[in-house]
């Protein structure tokens, strides 16, 4: 299980997600509980897409990314959190599908 670090800013229809570790995947949502969820489903999604094209998955930072984040953001505007992906499940879940 590996855990990504999500950076959530509020936007004017609710929040917008990032992960330092995976750039370019971003989530939405209405609540706060609710982006981190999308956030996980679009991880899990993209991981799952790269085990099949046979791509090594990100590893995440720590707490480094931590540190780098709290560096580049206004700390008034954003939340930390954190989801935890299943890479050993969508691994076999992928071997699994491709039989």
């Amino acid at each position: 299980m590996n855990q990504y670090l999500i950076a959530i800013g509020r936007t004017p229809s609710g929040y917008s997600a990032h992960c330092p570790d995976v750039p370019g995947r971003a989530a939405v949502g209405v609540t706060v509980e609710e982006t981190v969820a999308n956030m996980k489903e679009a991880l899990e999604f993209h991981f799952e897409g790269m085990i099949e094209d046979g791509e090594p998955l990100p590893q995440s930072d720590g707490v480094s990314a931590y540190q780098e984040i709290a560096r580049e953001i206004d700390s008034g505007q954003y939340l930390l959190a954190h989801v935890h992906i299943d890479t050993d499940r969508l691994s076999l879940d992928a071997l699994t599908a491709s039989v």
